[in-house]
């Protein structure tokens, strides 16, 4: 049983980790009806951007958008072109590397998505990079520390999903809708299922809701080895936490189909790599994140394949 001085104390932490002013005059996550550019081609704006970002030239993609963005400080595209890649330069930072300040390169990725919302209120594909660079935020200060966003990340990715906007990168390196589906799954099982995290963020997690939102992400974009190895993680994590064998095997079953795929990804060695992981060792799938950001047993993370 929780009493209610635990209940009491972790509220006070949570409202001194977080403070509620930090992230005041945040546009509404309510996405618009627009149905968005559908795949990219020669014709999109700023093309140059959609290739560097396929080709993987994160950095020089993202000096290239910063120079034009500080030119043209009113164009919408723009910043969600330094946002995602800026996302993407901080997704290759160790974890461990302690010469980047990560929570000020996720701050400024999130105030530029939230600066473009302000020009460009209801645009889906800006409420899920928004959705993003909070998300990262919040797994890079803990989850504790940030209850208070939780909600806001969960509110602009289930914006983005229920829109119509559809949009195809240049060599499927981003996807919307699948891509919002997928990061909702992975969000229904980051965050606790715990009755005080619904209390205080107003939202929990839910692994029910995590496979859904997966297995809807996997049929939308068929696949992709980070897509699959996220069912595969959430259904070990169902059968390992409700004590259920059949579950575990099919998320073994899943997770050895990603061993088989070659998408293309940047991220598909990872994927494979902690594939192996997790098919070694269940008990790691209800505490795994990609990113690593999570409050993880270091030990378990560095078991030999």
């Amino acid at each position: 049983m929780v009493h209610f001085r635990s209940i009491r104390t972790l509220a006070l932490l949570v409202t001194c980790l977080s403070p509620a002013s930090a992230f005041a005059g945040v546009a509404p996550a309510v996405a618009d009806q627009r149905p968005g550019p559908g795949p990219v081609t020669p014709q999109t704006p700023h093309y140059d951007l959609e290739m560097m970002y396929a080709q993987g030239q994160m950095k020089a993609g993202l000096e290239v958008a910063r120079a034009r963005l500080k030119a043209n400080p009113n164009d919408v595209d723009l910043y969600r072109h330094v946002a995602r890649f800026m996302f993407e330069i901080g997704e290759h930072i160790d974890r461990t590397d302690t010469s980047v300040d990560k929570i000020a390169h996720y701050q400024e990725m999130y105030d530029i998505s939230n600066k473009a919302l302000e020009l460009d209120p209801g645009n889906a594909h800006l409420l899920f990079h928004r959705g993003i660079a909070l998300g990262r935020l919040s797994t890079t200060r803990g989850v504790l520390s940030s209850m208070f966003n939780i909600k806001a990340v969960e509110t602009d990715w289930l914006a983005a999903a229920g829109a119509p906007y559809q949009y195809s990168a240049l060599n499927d390196g981003e996807i919307l809708p699948c891509d919002a589906y997928l990061t909702l799954g992975i969000f229904y099982r980051i965050v606790p299922e715990s009755w005080i995290v619904g209390l205080l963020a107003g939202t929990r997690g839910d692994l029910d809701k995590s496979l859904a939102n997966l297995e809807r992400a996997n049929s939308c974009q068929p696949g992709q080895a980070g897509t699959v190895k996220e069912l595969g993680v959430t259904q070990m994590c169902m059968g390992t936490r409700r004590g259920e064998d059949a579950m575990i095997e099919k998320g073994k079953a899943t997770l050895r189909k990603v061993l088989a795929l070659n998408d293309g990804g940047n991220n598909t060695a990872i994927d494979k790599k902690h594939a192996k992981m997790l098919i070694a060792d269940p008990d790691l799938a209800c505490e795994y994140s990609r990113d690593g950001q999570q409050d993880l047993d270091e030990s378990k993370l560095k078991k030999p394949e």
